[in-house]
């Protein structure tokens, strides 16, 4: 009793004298099953398939989820969609899977800064995937692995194709035989191997080229004795040895007369030959072969097995197959380069030693070894042998008017000189000099025309040509003799005087390439401009006269030429002051040395001007440096030397690359300098200057702990990295592998650009040293701090700070030990002297998470669009920082465990970690707490270059998640009951949702899950199963029978057939198969729908089945009329597409022996009377237990039952009819309240479904009466 103690007014509350109960919801829906991903064992709420995809996935792929004996387990989301789109609203939803199901993980690294002993290498020969192993094999090969050791990390390969894996084990000596050139054939692994040392066959040899044979001619014409070309004829497959540089086999040879004979190749020529070079035949000796342990490839330059080391020697590979060659033993060697690689050249680039030197010729006079005046050229042609003594050259070209032969090349042997009696094919003749009977160099050809008479003393012809170039003259007939150099003469009357060919102002050349008039030609001391260039004889004539005429053998030089701009590192153009006798293919040296370079022209841009024809030349690659305006230019010669043996590139650098691993490196950089051509297969040249002699390599076999899961070519990289922290899937499934994630250093810091104000020493010992900022905005303990320069450039060689403590009052950073050092306080200063602060910037990192699609069979090429992605960003490696990447996207944990890995405890509501990310947890690796707040930077952030040319972080898969199918059964539904909620499993876990009134086991149709589902209803009472009917293919009429006979339950029903729906996996978009799916999902939609729509009372029959394309077996009306009436009470869904009625349910029955609950309408409506009740009474419970409150009771469940009268779920026209409620002393003995027992009858009439609609008709005639 209230108390009422002093005077006052008292307001108080009384309690109603009825207490309402609301009915409890009947289509909250219970389900166990399978799904992609989501909490394990935690029923969760969802109330729309949206809401169930983004939480536990989508679809899942039978055969991926098909266990021993073809046991599906991939339905429930199936059934899920099916109860949204058949109106349900809202469904608890149980995951399972077996306990040895992996979580997808993998572990992110970074390049420790701490480490000085980095190990890095590339791989020497391609590792394809699942390789690297003692298992696996082949392993790793790797150039000079000399920092790397047991134990070790390593990331294989680069971008989102990188490979992490731990050293095994390492091979103790290297196991390859390094090429001078790329093999011609592919060679399988086991193809026999055989080391020879050169062996030239005595009858074979030697043997010279008639012509000169660029790189990739297949054929050869050779010229040699009478005897050798007689033994040649009938050989086949015969090894040649060209040059000493390179091997080929001879397929067939051709006789082209006793001394030559043209030979055609089995593979084609890799370097060009001149002239002359010697060709032997050689010999195979023979001896014990070695197999191939790993297949080699065309175009590699290293063989694995055969270890033969002996460079010079020769290998056979293939030996005895029709892919036989033979190559070069070298010795696998890293030249040094002065100036880095100008791009990434291909592997196979031809290196040779050369010689270059500014352009310069030297002063000839007829004849040459090239150039040759004869008494006759009638008869002769193009094509030719032009033979002196013992030597012979081809005839290159015929000029009659000047009577002179061009041969070829220049022919072997002494100088030809005049008088000297030589053949040119049949036709004998004799060399001359000019002047000649009818070419005569004259003093001048000024005012001479065609026509005039040329008198030499009573000796006359006709003028027929005047060559101003050469300042001469073509007669039209010979003289009777050749006028002497000096003599005087008279042409169309007026006075001159024969020459020779060489004197003042007409210059014969060794080589009239590339000049052109304008240009200055300088011979000793004396400088003259070009105005003519003849190239038939080789020779320039000048605008002036020098003052003498040039000896023959002086050497005639150019003038320079400078750029006229400045061209910075990476420009690839030119502006000259003179570009006269530039063109495509010339190479220029840019500078002068120790700074020059070189590079080859590609085209001159724009028109071509008169002398000096100022403007822009395009080179073939860019510049490696800058060059000032005025630097020097010159045009160079190129001289190969052809007795040093090629080196071809074994990999392709990076452009930038100061260093070139080539085949066989042997002697090169022995002695400085030396300079090495490199030319492409496109044929675009680089030159190098070598830095030092050749190095050598040392490769090793590397043994990795797991094998590969990429393939990696030759030249990817292998580099030593730490393990900085783990990436787990946030719950176990096949789904994780789906999962990538791409780390990048952030672009936007939390502290950017504060500017310093001063920087502290440590004031005295075991004190920090600190930095007082203008800001400090972003700025916390465990910040990483990056010292900049006044414009924004990081200050070179400065260590990175770590922020200790923030003063925000003084904005004063403390910084962690070393804290500040020279650099740093040098940069301050220098800073604050300039009347400039420096400045810092934080350092953070991001991580971005994404899910891709399940693969397409179909469509294979969405198998890589995202579904998701998450973007955690600035975040930080430190705990001490708000931004800690393991608490913003969560810690790892175990399943069942009460905390995280971290110790923090798990969320109640799905019992995994706190965390941002719905993808992923994560775990800090470092064991030592102290050195988590090292600097770390994050992990290593890898880039990927797209075929656009843009680039992206590196996107690296998740691995090892499995959903453990093949140990999916009836434990892993069924569960494990406990006293402790949170212990609860499977089907078990649904007992703690209070709400459910429906469950199911979607697809799962054995007895012992069906009867778990029966045992958990009967028990909890308030709920009610839905069971499926036997799958397909055994589901004919006996086989539902026979599940039916295993039951006998007033809170089950069962329904067949199963439904049938398009396939949402289809191999072929062309061909769409339809897939069964189990009816239980939409069947418990539909009664969520009934419910919802007319109410629990009202049968769940005779309505459409929504969301379907038919069924998988079609049952009669004489069908049911067996599965419907006791003792079957099976619920069929038929097809009445036939009557335009659709798909529908066509039964309402349960499966019980008790015919008063046969219809589940009358027993789900029990349950909920019973259940709304239950709740609705609690507040009786320590009532005082009289009149009063039976009168409370009484009021409270007649006007509820009187609604649920007037719904039309009791029968009756009036509630008395319906229902009746008892609470007196009729319910209740003396004992029964004097032992606390409150007892009310309750009754009532359910509605029963009108399951057969009779009408009976008959005849009837009308009466006028009636």
């Amino acid at each position: 009793m209230p108390e009422y103690l002093a005077p006052g007014v008292y307001v108080e509350e009384t309690q109603a004298s009825n207490k309402p109960i609301e009915g409890v919801s009947t289509s909250t829906t219970g389900l166990v099953g399978v799904t992609e991903r989501g909490p394990l064992d935690v029923p969760q709420l969802v109330t729309s398939f949206g809401e169930f995809q983004r939480l536990f996935g989508g679809m899942l792929p039978p055969d991926a989820f098909t266990g021993p004996g073809g046991r599906v387990h991939s339905y429930l989301p199936h059934a899920v969609e099916g109860f949204f789109l058949n109106g349900g609203k809202r469904a608890w939803v149980t995951r399972v899977l077996p306990e040895q199901a992996e979580r997808a993980r993998r572990d992110m690294f970074h390049l420790d800064l701490a480490n000085a002993a980095i190990g890095g290498s590339v791989l020497l020969r391609p590792a394809l995937q699942d390789t690297g192993t003692a298992i696996n094999l082949p392993r790793l090969y790797v150039l000079d692995p000399g920092n790397f050791g047991v134990g070790d990390w390593v990331r294989v390969g680069d971008g989102s194709r990188a490979d992490y894996r731990q050293v095994q084990a390492l091979g103790a000596a290297p196991s390859h035989t390094s090429l001078t050139l790329p093999l011609y054939f592919s060679h399988a692994a086991g193809a026999p191997t055989r080391d020879i040392a050169v062996t030239v066959a005595a009858t074979l040899s030697p043997f010279t080229l008639r012509d000169d044979a660029g790189a990739g001619a297949t054929e050869l014409v050779l010229s040699g004795t009478a005897a050798l070309i007689t033994n040649l004829l009938p050989l086949t497959h015969q090894l040649l040895q060209v040059d000493g540089a390179e091997y080929v086999f001879a397929a067939a040879v051709v006789g082209l007369g006793a001394t030559e004979a043209r030979v055609l190749l089995e593979t084609p020529l890799r370097l060009p030959h001149a002239r002359g070079a010697q060709v032997d035949g050689l010999d195979i000796p023979a001896g014990a072969n070695v197999n191939l342990e790993v297949a080699a490839s065309a175009g590699d330059l290293l063989l694995f097995g055969p270890g033969f080391s002996t460079a010079g020697n020769l290998v056979v590979v293939g030996v005895g197959s029709a892919q036989e060659e033979v190559q070069r033993v070298g010795t696998l060697a890293q030249l040094p380069l002065d100036v880095p690689a100008y791009a990434a050249y291909p592997a196979g680039t031809i290196g040779q030693l050369v010689t270059l030197a500014d352009d310069a010729r030297t002063v000839t006079d007829l004849p040459t070894n090239v150039v040759v005046p004869l008494d006759t050229v009638a008869g002769m042609s193009a094509g030719m042998t032009f033979t002196f003594g013992a030597n012979n050259q081809v005839v290159a070209a015929v000029n009659p008017a000047l009577g002179l032969v061009r041969l070829a090349a220049p022919l072997p042997g002494p100088a030809l000189a005049a008088g000297d009696a030589v053949q040119v094919g049949a036709v004998a003749a004799n060399v001359v000099a000019y002047p000649t009977a009818r070419v005569v160099p004259l003093d001048s050809v000024n005012g001479v025309e065609t026509g005039m008479t040329f008198d030499n003393a009573g000796d006359t012809a006709l003028v027929a040509t005047v060559l101003p170039d050469l300042r001469a003259v073509v007669l039209a007939t010979a003289l009777a003799a050749a006028p002497a150099a000096g003599t005087a003469v008279t042409v169309g009357g007026n006075a001159n005087t024969a020459q020779a060919l060489l004197r003042p102002d007409v210059i014969p050349l060794d080589d009239v390439d590339g000049l052109a008039p304008g240009m200055s030609i300088t011979i000793g001391a004396d400088t003259g401009t070009i105005s003519a260039v003849n190239t038939t004889v080789g020779a320039v004539a000048l605008q002036a006269p020098l003052p003498a005429a040039p000896a023959a053998g002086s050497g005639a030089g150019f003038a320079l030429r400078h750029t006229t701009q400045a061209a910075g590192a990476g420009a690839a153009t030119l502006a000259l002051d003179n570009r006269l006798g530039l063109d495509a293919g010339d190479v220029l040296r840019i500078g002068v040395a120790p700074d020059e370079e070189y590079a080859t022209i590609a085209r001159v841009l724009g028109e071509r001007g008169v002398s000096p024809d100022a403007g822009v030349v395009q080179l073939a690659h860019p510049l490696s440096a800058g060059h000032a305006s005025g630097a020097e230019v010159a045009r160079q010669d190129v001289a190969v030397d052809t007795t040093r043996q090629p080196a071809t590139l074994v990999l392709s650098p990076a452009a930038g690359g100061e260093q070139l691993l080539v085949g066989d490196g042997t002697t090169y950089g022995a002695v400085l300098p030396e300079l090495v051509r490199f030319t492409t297969a496109d044929g675009i040249a680089y030159f190098h200057r070598l830095d030092g002699a050749a190095a050598n390599a040392n490769p090793r076999e590397i043994e990795l702990d797991d094998r590969l899961g990429f393939s990696h070519a030759a030249g990817a990289v292998v580099v030593e990295r730490n393990r900085l922290f783990a990436v787990q899937a946030l719950d176990a499934g096949g789904w994780g592998d789906r999962l990538m994630i791409a780390a990048a250093d952030e672009a936007s810091s939390l502290a950017a650009n504060a500017s310093v104000l001063a920087a502290n020493p440590p004031p005295g010992p075991g004190m920090f040293s600190s930095l007082q900022l203008a800001t400090l905005t972003g700025i916390e303990s465990g910040t990483i701090l990056e010292l900049l320069e006044p414009d924004g450039t990081p200050v070179a060689g400065a260590p990175l700070l770590k922020a200790r403590a923030v003063d925000r009052a003084s904005r004063l950073v403390l910084l962690d030990p070393p804290g500040l050092q020279a650099v740093h306080m040098n940069a301050v200063s220098n800073a604050l002297m300039a009347g400039l602060n420096a400045r810092v910037r934080s350092r953070e990192w991001s991580l971005a998470v994404l899910l891709r699609q399940r693969p397409d069979p179909a469509v294979p090429t969405r198998n890589d669009n995202l579904l998701d992605q998450e973007s955690f960003r600035q975040l930080s490696m430190d705990p001490r920082h708000s931004r800690y990447f393991e608490r913003v996207i969560g810690a790892t944990f175990t399943p069942g465990a009460p905390a995280d890995d971290a110790g923090n405890p798990l969320r109640r509501w799905d019992r995994r970690s706190e965390g941002a990310s719905h993808y992923i947890r994560v775990l800090d690796l470092e064991p030592v707490m102290a050195n988590r707040t090292a600097i770390r930077l994050g992990p290593e952030a890898l880039l990927d270059v797209l075929p656009s040319g843009l680039v992206r972080p590196a996107r690296l898969p998740l691995s090892g998640g499995s959903d453990a199918v093949s140990l999916m059964g009836d434990a892993m539904y069924a569960g494990t009951d406990s006293n402790e909620p949170d212990q609860r499993t499977g089907l078990q876990a649904l007992k703690n949702p209070q709400n459910i009134s429906l469950v199911a086991i979607p697809g799962q149709t054995t007895a012992a899950l069906q009867q778990a589902l029966i045992d958990q209803c009967e028990a909890m009472r308030y709920r009610f199963a839905v069971l499926d009917g036997p799958p397909p293919d055994n589901d004919t009429l006996a086989d539902v029978q026979d599940l039916r006979s295993r039951y006998d339950s007033r809170y089950a029903a069962v329904y067949h057939p199963w439904l049938t729906i398009p396939d949402p996996f289809p191999q072929s978009l062309a061909n769409l198969r339809q897939v069964p799916i189990p009816p239980s999902g939409h069947m418990l939609g539909i009664y969520a729908r009934v419910d919802n729509e007319r109410g629990v009372h009202k049968a769940p029959a005779n309505e459409v089945v929504r969301g379907i394309a038919g069924l998988t077996r079609y049952f009669s009306k004489g069908e049911q009329d067996i599965l419907n009436p006791y003792p079957a009470n099976i619920n069929v869904v038929r097809d009445f597409r036939p009557n335009n009625r659709g798909l529908r349910v066509w039964g309402a029955r349960c499966i019980t022996s008790e015919s008063e609950f046969k219809y589940l309408n009358v027993r789900r409506l029990l349950i909920f009377l019973e259940d709304s009740i239950d709740r609705g009474m609690q507040w009786v419970v320590f009532e005082p237990n009289a009149e009063e409150l039976w009168a409370r009771v009484r009021r409270s469940i007649t006007n509820f039952l009187t609604t649920v009268w007037r719904n039309g779920a009791l029968e009756g026209t009036t509630p008395e009819q319906g229902f009746f409620v008892k609470c007196d002393r009729t319910t209740m003995t003396r004992d029964d309240i004097d032992n606390g027992r409150l007892i009310v009858v309750v009754g009532v009439a359910p509605v029963k479904p009108a399951e057969y609609v009779i009408i009976r008709i008959g005849l009837w005639t009308a009466d006028a009466e009636q």
